[in-house]
């Protein structure tokens, strides 16, 4: 018994070391940043919380594994390139990006603070508006990376924040699995290893934007009714309506078509973004303005010449044609 847990441990370590970890320590100079601590890992490298030398700014550093295969250092890379390129409010800023001495890739994003999807549906399901209105806004900020050729391919709860401080009221904050359509990568190895990913995943068929789709589904579904959108007796699909009938029915059957089986039966980002903007009433906090409004008051720049203002004489001929102005203001 005590030799096969020893054996247990060590199969555990020798997995632990397939990408040996070479931390850095508290107060570490990465770029112009300095570390603060660190916030966890991820496939591709390990995230830390760093703070400006000079502004007062504090950033998130995602640095590669030591000692990972190349691809993971290129993917990282290109998740910067991809945040740089999207430039849209529902997605953090990237400040920063290098390689340290040892090789290794690394960048700074923005810090983006709030709660995750994740995190509120731990309390339970959301109201359908409130369901409808992150839809549609997620489904924004996909429509800027589709058109741009960028696929975020491991769209999840804990990767949307809800910011309300931020100029956007969401924020897609993890694109360390996105993919470009052009890229060698579109046939994901990875497929199939979440509740969210595409059927044509599992399949090991090509990536485009409707995978995307899917996955805000499944989010949409758990969301509203608080389960999986497929049986765990058989496997098949539930329609919305019969696992909540009290759905409003536009949003319900929006959400039954992007969780189609087949991706060209899915609409597309910019599509469910177009009906959601009609079907979504936003609560807006009106702020009362005073019964009476003061006059403007503009004071007159000391240098400005005393002027007076009066009609202008206007000369015409025969046709009605003017043929002189006479000046209308006056010392």
């Amino acid at each position: 018994m005590q030799a096969r847990a020893t054996t247990e441990m060590a199969r555990g370590t020798l997995a632990a070391q397939r990408f040996l970890v070479e931390k850095l320590s508290q107060g570490e100079r990465v770029g112009q940043y300095q570390v603060e601590r660190e916030l966890g890992a991820m496939r591709t490298g390990v995230v830390y919380q760093v703070e400006h030398l000079v502004l007062p700014r504090r950033a998130v550093l995602k640095v590669v594994h030591a000692r990972a295969p190349q691809a993971h250092g290129v993917q990282l890379l290109r998740e910067a390139c991809i945040l740089e390129a999207l430039k849209h409010p529902g997605v953090p800023a990237v400040f920063e990006s290098g390689v340290l001495e040892d090789r290794r890739a690394w960048f700074t994003v923005e810090r983006v603070e709030g709660s995750t999807v994740a995190e509120v549906l731990a309390g339970g399901p959301m109201g359908a508006e409130e369901i409808a209105a992150l839809v549609r806004d997620v489904a924004e900020i996909l429509t800027t990376a589709h058109r741009r050729g960028i696929f975020h391919c491991g769209l999840r709860p804990d990767r949307i924040t809800l910011t309300p401080s931020r100029r956007f009221p969401i924020c897609i904050t993890d694109w360390s699995d996105a993919r470009t359509h052009d890229a060698r990568s579109a046939h994901l190895p990875l497929a199939g290893t979440s509740h969210y990913a595409a059927p044509e995943l599992a399949r090991g068929e090509a990536v485009d934007d409707r995978a995307d789709v899917y996955a805000l589904g499944v989010i949409a579904y758990m969301a509203l009714t608080g389960g999986r959108p497929f049986s765990s007796s058989n496997g098949i699909y539930v329609p919305m309506l019969e696992r909540c009938p009290g759905a409003p029915r536009e949003l319900a059957l929006l959400i039954d078509q992007m969780l189609a089986d087949n991706r060209f039966d899915r609409p597309t980002a910019a599509a469910i973004h177009a009906d959601l903007v009609e079907l979504v009433v936003d609560v807006v906090d009106v702020v009362e303005l005073p019964a009476v409004a003061e006059p403007i008051r503009i004071r007159k720049p000391r240098w400005t010449p005393a002027i007076t203002f009066k009609a202008m004489n206007v000369v015409e001929d025969d046709d009605g044609m003017p043929i002189e102005v006479v000046d209308g203001c006056t010392d």
